[in-house]
C-alpha cells in the first residue's frame, strides 16, 4: 500500500536525530523543538477554546452555572486521568519505535492503545454518572450548584469513550512526531463546540438549554474529533498508520503500554484527587471565591501553552533519541525546550500580573468574583518559571518512560506541599483565594527542582521499555 512505502522514507519521521550520525547542533535542535512545539501550543490553545466557550456562556447564565460547569469539569478531569495513562504509554512506545525506524511496531502499539481507550471510556462514563452526586456533595457545593453540575455531567458523559479515543489517538500521533494533525483536528473540535454551544445555550438561542446544551455541544464536538482521528490513522500518513490485520487483544503489547502508562495514569489520578481536595478548600471560601478560582484557572491556562508545547517536544524527541540510541540528542532537545519555555512563560506571567482584572472581567460582571480572580492571577504570574521547568523536565522523563519517578514526585509534592500550604494560607491565616494559590506556587517549585535534578542525573537514559 502506498502509505507503507512513505513510512520508510527517512524524511517522513520528523526526527532531527538520524541514527549513527552526529547529533544536530544547538541551532538546528532549536528549530526542531520549535517545529514540534508550535502546533502543540496551538492545539492546546484550541483545547482551551472549548473550556473558554463553556465558561463564557456559563458565566452569563449566572454564578451557580459557572461553578457547576467547573465542578463537572473537575470530575471529567478525574476520569481523563485514566485516558492519560494510555496516552503516555502510547507516546513513549511510539516514539521509541519511530526512533528505531520500525513503523509496523508503531502501528501495532497505536491499535492496542486505542482499543484500551474505548474500554476505559465506557468505564469512565459509568463511574462519572454513578459517583457524580456523591462527589459534588462531598466537595461541599451548595445544593443548587450540585443539581446544575449533575445536569451538565449527564449531557457530556456519554461522549467519554469518544473522548478517550481522541486523546489517545492524538498522543500516538505526537509520539510519531506529528503535532500538526492533532492541531488541525482540535481546530475542528473548537469551531464545532462553539457553534453548537451558541446554538443550544447562547443568548439568542431558541432552545435555551443552559448547561445541558453546553455539555451536549462539548460531547458532540469531541465525538467528531474522535472520528477524524480514526480516519487519519486508518488512512495512514507519512508517520503513523493503523495495521490492517491485528489481533483484537495483544496481551504482551498492551502490557508494555500499561507498564509505562499506568504510573502516569496513577500520577494524574492522584493529581486530580488532590485538585478535588483543593476544590474543597476553595468552596469553603464561598461560591464567589470558587467562581473566581475557575475563571483564574481558565485565564492562567493561556500561560500553560508554552509549557505544554515544549513538554510535548521534549517528550517526543527524548523518546525518539533513545530509540535511535542517541541519548545526548534527547538531553540537548530538552534543555533547549526548557530555555524557550522559560522565556515565553515568563513573558506571559507579566501579562497575567498586569491584565488580571480585565481578563477576569471577560467572564463575569460580579465585582467580588473579579476582585478575587485578579488577586489570584497575580500569584499565577509568580508561578510561571517553576511551571515551565516542571512541564518540560517531566515531559522529557515521561517520553523516556521514567513514569514511576514522575508519579512519586507529583504525589508527594501536591499532597504534602500544595494542599497543606493552601489550607494554611487560605483558612488558618485568612488570606482567602490568593493564599490557596500560594500552595500552587510551592507545589510547582518543588516539582521543578526534583524533575530537573532527575533529568540532570541521566537516570532516564537507562530506562528499558
Amino acid at each position: 500500500m502506498p502509505h507503507r512505502r512513505s513510512l520508510r522514507s527517512p524524511s517522513a519521521w520528523g526526527i532531527a536525530l538520524p541514527a549513527r550520525v552526529p547529533v544536530a547542533p544547538w541551532r538546528a535542535t532549536a528549530r526542531t523543538v520549535a517545529a514540534l512545539a508550535g502546533p502543540a501550543v496551538v492545539e492546546q490553545l484550541l483545547n482551551i477554546g472549548v473550556d473558554w466557550t463553556d465558561a463564557y456562556l456559563a458565566g452569563h447564565l449566572g454564578t451557580a452555572a459557572l461553578a457547576a460547569v467547573g465542578l463537572g469539569g473537575q470530575l471529567l478531569n478525574l476520569v481523563a486521568a485514566f485516558f492519560g495513562a494510555l496516552g503516555v504509554g502510547a507516546t513513549a512506545l511510539v516514539a521509541r519505535a519511530v526512533g528505531a525506524r520500525d513503523p509496523e511496531a508503531a502501528g501495532r502499539i497505536t491499535y492496542q492503545a486505542l482499543e484500551g481507550a474505548l474500554l476505559l471510556g465506557v468505564g469512565g462514563m459509568a463511574f462519572a454518572l454513578l459517583s457524580g452526586p456523591w462527589l459534588f456533595a462531598a466537595l461541599g457545593a451548595e445544593p443548587a450548584v450540585r443539581a446544575v453540575a449533575m445536569a451538565y455531567l449527564q449531557s457530556v458523559a456519554l461522549s467519554f469513550p469518544a473522548m478517550a479515543f481522541l486523546f489517545v489517538g492524538n498522543a500516538a500521533l505526537r509520539g510519531a512526531g506529528d503535532t500538526l494533525t492533532p492541531m488541525r483536528i482540535w481546530a475542528v473540535v473548537v469551531v464545532t463546540n462553539a457553534l453548537l454551544a451558541w446554538a443550544l445555550s447562547g443568548p439568542l438561542s431558541p432552545f435555551r438549554l443552559g448547561v445541558v446544551g453546553l455539555g451536549a455541544a462539548a460531547a458532540g464536538a469531541r465525538t467528531l474529533g474522535a472520528a477524524l482521528v480514526f480516519f487519519r490513522l486508518w488512512r495512514g500518513s507519512g508517520r503513523l498508520a493503523l495495521p490492517r490485520q491485528q489481533p483484537w487483544v495483544d496481551r504482551d503489547l498492551l502490557a508494555r503500554i500499561l507498564r509505562v502508562g499506568m504510573p502516569a495514569g496513577a500520577e494524574q489520578l492522584l493529581l486530580q484527587l488532590a485538585l478535588l481536595n483543593m476544590t474543597g478548600v476553595i468552596t469553603g471560601l464561598g461560591t464567589a471565591a470558587y467562581a473566581a478560582h475557575q475563571i483564574g484557572l481558565r485565564v492562567m491556562s493561556l500561560s500553560f501553552l508554552p509549557g505544554w508545547g515544549f513538554a510535548v517536544a521534549a517528550s517526543t524527541l527524548t523518546g525518539q533519541a533513545l530509540g535511535a540510541r542517541q541519548p545526548e540528542a534527547g538531553r540537548r532537545a530538552t534543555l533547549v525546550a526548557a530555555a524557550m519555555a522559560l522565556a515565553l512563560m515568563g513573558t506571559m506571567g507579566v501579562a497575567l500580573a498586569l491584565g488580571g482584572p480585565w481578563l477576569v472581567d471577560l467572564f463575569t460582571e460580579d465585582p467580588a468574583v473579579i476582585a478575587q480572580g485578579a488577586a489570584a492571577l497575580r500569584i499565577a504570574a509568580l508561578i510561571q518559571p517553576a511551571m515551565a521547568l516542571s512541564f518540560v523536565f517531566s515531559g522529557a522523563l515521561r517520553g523516556a518512560g521514567d513514569t514511576r519517578y514522575t508519579l512519586l514526585v507529583t504525589a508527594v509534592s501536591i499532597w504534602i506541599v500544595r494542599l497543606p500550604v493552601a489550607a494554611l494560607f487560605a483558612h488558618s491565616l485568612g488570606w482567602g483565594l490568593p493564599g490557596a494559590w500560594l500552595g500552587m506556587l510551592a507545589d510547582f517549585a518543588v516539582r521543578a527542582f526534583l524533575f530537573g535534578r532527575r533529568f540532570r542525573s541521566g537516570a532516564w537514559q537507562r530506562i528499558r521499555l
